[in-house]
């Protein structure tokens, strides 16, 4: 709790900072509005020529991207920043001042930065989910709304543990930056489309190995009855949500190892 309430104030003061320059400030979150606003834009152009996609239409493909992205940026608003300056804050030896530090160094890396820009992608997220349910005739009963919230919960967690897992590959490699873009810009960008269109292997890669798929294609699947809804549809979101938590974990675990190799090494 006190974590916590230690994190409170230092958003507090971060956003204080920010908004002395409110002119740079929402320039950045409107920047990202229009970047995500394009994408969707393209998504529109090509149903244009291609108006279903192995039986997904616009709107439903609109609301499986949408997840990808609320779940990358409610995450990467806590780490995108410091996760991306890893390689550099180890290979330049400042990460030393982290581990004389009170706190844990994943906890004090995180604590450095906030991603306000992020912001401007939830604003888009939120209203293209606002689009999809009027499009769509979404009944947002309870069971829904459940389903949606932990599967959401689920995807944050996933997502924030790949980008900590590749950003811990810094402690091993010296380009661990190629890693993390990899892992969020390439590998993520195979779930803008439902997954069943690609070949099996693809489909195994982003189920188990880096399981992107579970973020939004799963969810979406069942929620729009892709597949048969069965006892599967209730259950999946504590799924979604204990693998999460269980890759998060591990992913942390992962940087502690990195830590401990950091240490040892007298990098």
């Amino acid at each position: 709790m006190h974590t916590v309430k230690l994190y409170g104030r230092f958003l507090i003061v971060y956003m204080r900072s920010q908004l002395e320059y409110r002119f740079s400030f929402f320039g950045d979150v409107f920047v990202n509005m229009l970047t995500f606003v394009s994408l969707y834009l393209g998504f529109w152009v090509l149903f244009q020529t291609f108006p279903s996609m192995d039986g997904w239409g616009f709107w439903e493909v609109l609301f499986l991207n949408n997840l990808n992205l609320m779940t990358y940026a409610t995450c990467s608003m806590f780490l995108w920043g410091p996760m991306i300056q890893l390689e550099n804050t180890v290979r330049t030896g400042e990460f030393d001042n982290f581990l004389v530090r009170p706190y844990p160094p994943l906890l004090i890396l995180v604590f450095r930065q906030f991603g306000h820009t992020f912001i401007g992608h939830l604003i888009v997220s939120s209203c293209v989910l606002a689009l999809c349910t009027y499009q769509l005739s979404i009944q947002w009963t309870v069971g829904n709304a459940l389903f949606l919230l932990f599967c959401l919960i689920g995807g944050i967690l996933i997502q924030g543990a790949i980008m900590i897992a590749a950003a811990s590959s810094a402690f091993w490699v010296i380009r661990s930056k190629a890693v993390l873009e990899m892992s969020i810009y390439t590998v993520r960008s195979f779930i803008n489309y439902p997954i069943s269109i690609y070949v099996q292997s693809i489909q195994l890669l982003l189920t188990f190995l880096i399981p992107y798929a579970i973020v939004n294609y799963y969810p979406a699947s069942l929620f729009f009855g892709k597949e048969e809804r069965s006892a599967l549809f209730y259950f999946f979101p504590v799924i979604s949500v204990a693998v999460g938590a269980l890759l998060f974990l591990l992913a942390c675990k992962i940087f502690s190892r990195g830590v401990a190799r950091y240490d040892s090494s007298g990098s």
